[in-house]
């Protein structure tokens, strides 16, 4: 069967996801699609606002499977996530990987991607690298000319298309224009799209403005408690102060001294909002502490980290998706396609367990990787 994969937070699904959804499968004559979706925490470094459950259901309205992004990868940047998302799509055998962007022309994506390799292997690449700039930085000074790298979709495009290139090269990719709305828009001006940041905070605020950009079809998904970055920080607080400043520089992402400021301001801190004022510095961006926080919190360490994919996690699944898991299975007897976690299959995603616990330990939920069956359509 020919597939396309979809990587996806959908935080929470809206109708610019389900336009994403619906073009994808038909640009890419796809019979399957497939959305490798993030768990409970997303690459912003906040908890997903509905679990990872609640959030499969609203998905399997558009897509015919639904496979867990690991945790790791979930609140990584762009390079780390989109790898590990084209890598679960390889062990997927998908044929195609289509992602949104500002652009939507893929011929762009091809010809800055290759650019990227060239530059990489310039002296200027590897004196700005020994300077400690980071990779985005570099490309800016070294690539300045190029809008595609100027908004955030199209530079996760760009790690797509890069990741292919080195790990799945058989996957074509394809780009779909964004349609109306910005990524990070905070307001729900338009009548059918909307960004997932305006739908939060609608959703947040308790008014009904989201009902206009959300399929009807799904709306009843939206009444689940919902999760902010603010609900964490107590537990947040508390993971920190377990830590002296050795313990604390062994988290993911951890880098640079930062554990020392973090350490010396948590105790003045009074909520998430104003520990993220404390901490925040040129040298950083927003959304990197953020990440940073999110894996003190879930106790993420650097020498945990997974390089490779030996078991994919299927949360939904679509009678067509179950088609396609079985057809999988008899190409590939020696591959994991775990529909559920019990004692003898938790061992693959011991990640994603702990961050669904800690995620309910947060919202006071109950649904877990061991009592929640895989999700059908």
């Amino acid at each position: 069967m020919k597939s396309v994969a979809l990587v996806t937070e959908y935080n929470p699904f809206h109708n610019g996801h389900l336009y994403h959804a619906q073009q994808s499968k038909s640009i890419t004559d796809s019979e399957i699609s497939i959305a490798i979706m993030s768990g409970n925490f997303v690459m912003r470094g906040q908890p997903a606002i509905y679990n990872k459950f609640t959030r499969t259901r609203m998905a399997l309205s558009a897509v015919d499977l639904v496979v867990e992004l690991p945790a790791y990868a979930s609140i990584s940047a762009g390079q780390y996530f989109a790898e590990t998302a084209v890598k679960i799509a390889d062990y997927l055998n998908v044929s195609h990987l289509s992602f949104g962007s500002e652009s939507g022309e893929i011929t762009d994506f091809l010809s800055l991607a290759d650019r990227i390799s060239d530059v990489e292997q310039s002296p200027q690449f590897l004196a700005k690298s020994k300077e400690g700039k980071s990779f985005p930085r570099i490309l800016s000074e070294l690539v300045p000319d190029n809008d595609l790298l100027s908004s955030p979709n199209n530079t996760l495009g760009i790690s797509y298309v890069r990741a292919i290139q080195k790990y799945a090269p058989s996957i074509q990719p394809w780009t779909i224009a964004r349609s109306q709305s910005a990524h990070h828009d905070g307001e729900i001006s338009n009548q059918k799209f909307a960004s997932g940041t305006s739908i939060r905070k609608s959703l947040l605020n308790k008014n009904d403005q989201w009902k206009k950009v959300v399929p009807n079809t799904i709306q009843s998904h939206y009444e689940s408690p919902q999760i902010s970055v603010e609900d964490t920080f107590n537990y947040l607080k508390y993971a920190i102060l377990t830590h002296d400043a050795l313990s604390l520089s062994q988290i993911y992402t951890m880098s640079e001294g930062i554990e020392n400021r973090i350490l010396q301001n948590i105790s003045q801190a009074t909520n998430f909002e104003h520990l993220m004022t404390i901490l925040k510095t040129k040298r950083y961006t927003y959304t990197h502490i953020q990440r940073l926080l999110m894996n003190i919190l879930l106790n993420f360490k650097k020498q945990n980290k997974p390089t490779s994919v030996h078991a994919v996690r299927i949360l939904g699944m679509s009678e067509k998706g179950q088609q396609y898991i079985k057809q999988l299975k008899k190409l590939y007897p020696d591959k994991n396609f775990i529909t559920q976690i019990n004692k003898q299959t938790a061992d693959f995603f011991i990640d994603e367990i702990h961050a669904t616990q800690i995620y309910n330990l947060i919202s006071g939920q109950t649904a877990n990787d061991f009592n929640t069956p895989v999700i059908r359509a």
